[in-house]
């Protein structure tokens, strides 16, 4: 009876010790759970989808639409010049010129409806994040434009060029957002700053950016 009594006191201590483990493993992951979803609501005022072990335990959440992270002004400017031509010799005093040029403020951020989500390993604790790359969300002008035309004796700037070129300055304007660097600087900022945060809690953290539609994957 006491050889009963002493194998079912050792089974009890070993159920014990494994249900403190658990326990224990259970609130580690769910104080590295909470630590995400405050450094991401932190940094980008999003709580993202975390799942453990192919779990969903928090779903995404946002309380606003886009998060602008990078804002730039830029001055922008484009000119237009005009000849008649005869037998491809430029005729003379008919060489009219428009010029136009204002300043833009560009804005780069997230677009938070899309989906951030991320991935706590049950036993490393380690954080794999992938999340939607940054994108242009806005080429605003902020200064009245500064237009001047110049005619030629022979050659008049017409209504149509004007309103031309001012339609020009703004592609002209969003053509140089796409082609600055803003875009890559809003993920470089948001990268340093999630991984500062969710590494104080000792974590270590990888993350992707999925392309945007008609983009191709960054190169690693």
């Amino acid at each position: 009876m006491k050889h009963y009594i002493g194998i079912s006191l050792v089974l009890l201590t070993v159920a014990g010790i494994c249900l403190f483990a658990v326990h224990s493993c259970t609130s580690a992951v769910n104080a590295t759970v909470d630590h995400v979803r405050d450094a991401f609501s932190k940094v980008l005022s999003v709580q993202p989808q975390v799942t453990v072990n192919q779990r969903v335990v928090l779903t995404q959440t946002a309380p606003i639409a886009e998060l602008a992270v990078v804002t730039k002004e830029e001055e922008v400017s484009i000119d237009y010049t005009a000849h008649y031509e005869v037998l491809s010799m430029h005729v003379p005093l008919t060489e009219k010129k428009m010029t136009a040029k204002a300043v833009y403020r560009i804005k780069a951020g997230f677009d938070l409806h899309k989906p951030f989500t991320v991935d706590v390993n049950p036993v490393t604790h380690a954080v794999n994040a992938t999340m939607p790359s940054a994108q242009l969300l806005s080429v605003e002008l902020v200064e009245d434009i500064e237009y001047s035309g110049l005619d030629a004796t022979f050659n008049r700037v017409t209504d149509e060029e004007r309103t031309e070129i001012l339609a020009g300055l703004n592609v002209a304007a969003h053509e140089a957002a796409e082609k600055s660097t803003l875009k890559r600087e809003a993920e470089e900022q948001v990268t340093q700053r999630l991984k500062e945060l969710i590494q104080q809690n000792g974590q270590s953290v990888d993350i992707k950016w999925t392309p945007l539609p008609n983009e191709t994957a960054p190169i690693p």
